[in-house]
């Protein structure tokens, strides 16, 4: 009987070390591996291996394995393969990473992947060390921002063999994983989506599959920056669209623009029409099937920004498509089929539901002046300023991309003493996973990008309404957080981008590139910017049957009528 119990325990001890694994699970804690020690090891972070070729010869040789016991032996030996007399580690447990970001962190899997004693100890001591070279994630020495220079295309890649692609994932993915400073607002664990994702270059055995699984693994940043568009699909695939464009406004589409062709008959949908269903589906489900999986956005607002352009492109070979119209001003609904074209002719008509001002800038009234930031220079905004210091408000208008202009020039009309308008989340080149959550420019001491204005008794002292909305990206709403930084400004709008900071570009192993954004923003005060948007002091919402391409102007004259209400009484 002890015999018997015995050998029971025997069996039940070795099940972890001797179980069988799917060749998906294989592959998985092979990238896993194959990342921690790119990123982690003294001298394959300093570039002394064609750590690429690595990868492939790893993946090939797993095939023949048969267990977990097989596996750990492998991997062990990959890591002593590059662990000579020569490498000098140093191991470092908590000490040194107080006051550290540390959300991204994720090296559980060390000990819960039955990695075996000496593997899993040689693992942790990998996550350890601390003397980690720059070769594949380096610091520009102006910015510090990193920089992936090294992780190159690589040659002769071939997505039609398995191993390419998985190199390609692998590649991202660990970079995402270490170095990625926004990794922790992911809608899923980075981690978690790794089987599928691995299951999905895996089974990318045409170039249609491939390409698309590039696009749901970028899509899975939830980053707004991250816009990367495969050309196979849009060359290939969309290559019809239709004569209009729209927007897209509590999930249907107010055609905003019809155009019409020398060799197209008469357009049968109106701008203000409401298209409320594409192909028997209602518009948000259509896309959440069709977009939302491989169109990576902050937020559903900036998706419904990115596509609402385009998103009644048809696949190869169909020129129609299927919607249901409602007009507004006749109260019918119908269903409707909409020509889309691979070329257009010439237009003969443009009909547009609203045409706006085009000056920089004006007066919406005696005591109110409006000004466009997007294509205003320097110079047209202290002409603009001048002209509007001694009314009551400025409207300054950021829903779109201003290229002239910084957070200097808007600050010194409006800031009366320098102040910090932002605080920056970096990722720190020599301890991947962490980050300084209060970083600084090398710089600073000279010039701080963080901090605007200067002392001035002459600042604008009237009211300041922002406008943004889901086009407010980037640059645009890092200028908004300056604006924002100004006294008496109430910002008014919808959830913007939700990207405020620069953008970084990784080459993938194919050649092609993805991107995302590279720091994390947030206010003095710590609300964070990414996925969120700026601060909103009231929230617009639109009416689809009701729109009014003027509501945003109106809403800033209500709300400077009413403060002033607010501010004459005693």
């Amino acid at each position: 009987m002890k015999y018997i119990l015995f050998l029971i325990l025997l069996i039940c001890s070795g099940l972890s070390f001797g179980q069988s694994l799917s060749q998906n699970e294989i592959n998985r804690k092979v990238g896993l591996v194959w990342g921690l020690i790119k990123y982690h090891h003294p001298d394959v972070s300093r570039g002394q291996y064609d750590w690429d070729r690595e990868l492939l010869a790893m993946l090939e040789k797993s095939r023949d394995l048969r267990d977990q016991q097989e596996l750990n032996a492998l991997l062990l030996g990959l890591v002593n393969k590059v662990t000579t007399n020569k490498t000098r580690f140093k191991i470092e447990e908590e000490s040194g990473t107080e006051g550290l970001f540390r959300k991204n962190e994720d090296y559980g899997w060390i000990e819960e992947y039955a990695f075996g004693e000496e593997l899993t100890a040689t693992l942790l001591k990998l996550r350890n060390n601390r003397r980690i070279g720059d070769h594949y994630a380096s610091s520009e020495w102006l910015n510090n921002f990193l920089n992936f220079e090294n992780n190159k295309a690589v040659a002769g890649f071939d997505a039609s063999i398995e191993s390419h692609r998985l190199l390609l994932l692998y590649n991202f993915w660990n970079t995402i994983q270490y170095w990625y400073v926004n990794k922790y607002l992911m809608d899923e664990d980075w981690r978690e989506i790794l089987p599928a994702l691995t299951k999905e270059f895996s089974e990318a055995t045409t170039t249609k599959k491939f390409e698309l699984a590039k696009l749901k693994m970028i899509a899975k940043l939830n980053d707004s920056h991250s816009y990367r568009i495969s050309r196979y699909l849009w060359d290939s695939l969309y290559t019809h669209s239709p004569g209009l464009n729209g927007k897209l406004v509590n999930d249907s589409l107010v055609v905003t623009r019809v155009l019409k062709f020398s060799s197209a008959p008469e357009a049968t949908i109106h701008p203000g029409d409401v298209i409320t269903e594409i192909e028997g589906l209602p518009v948000r489900d259509y896309i959440e099937r069709n977009f939302e999986p491989i169109i990576s956005a902050s937020n559903k607002n900036y998706l419904d920004h990115r596509i609402q352009k385009w998103f009644l492109l048809s696949v190869r070979n169909k020129d129609s498509v299927r919607v249901k119209v409602l007009s507004p001003a006749s109260g019918i609904s119908g269903q409707q089929t909409i020509q889309l074209y691979s070329s257009f002719g010439k237009i003969e008509k443009d009909q547009q539901l609203y045409n706006p001002r085009k000056e920089q800038w004006y007066d919406l009234t005696p005591q109110v002046t409006y000004i466009n930031l997007d294509s205003i220079t320097s110079k047209e905004l202290k002409t603009a300023f001048n002209h509007g210091k001694e009314k009551k408000a400025i409207v300054l208008d950021l829903r779109n991309y201003p290229k002239n202009i910084s957070d200097t020039h808007l600050s010194r009309f409006l800031y009366p003493q320098k102040k910090k308008y932002l605080k920056v989340l970096f990722p720190l080149a020599s301890q991947p996973s962490l980050g300084d959550p209060d970083g600084q420019s090398p710089l600073g001491f000279i010039l701080d990008p963080f901090k605007t204005g200067r002392r001035n008794r002459d600042f604008y002292k009237g009211r300041v309404i922002l406008l943004v909305d889901r086009s407010t990206m980037s640059k645009a709403e890092w200028l908004a957080m300056a604006i924002q930084g100004a006294p008496n400004v109430t910002t008014i709008g919808e959830q913007t981008a939700g990207a405020p900071l620069n953008i970084w570009t990784y080459t993938l192993a194919d050649g092609q590139t993805a991107s995302f954004t590279g720091l994390g923003g947030f206010y003095p005060d710590g609300r964070g910017v990414q996925r969120e948007g700026v601060a909103l002091d009231h929230v617009i919402t639109e009416s689809a049957l009701n729109y009014d391409p003027e509501l945003y102007l109106k809403q800033a004259l209500k709300i400077i009528e009413e403060e002033a209400k607010m501010e004459s009484i005693p």
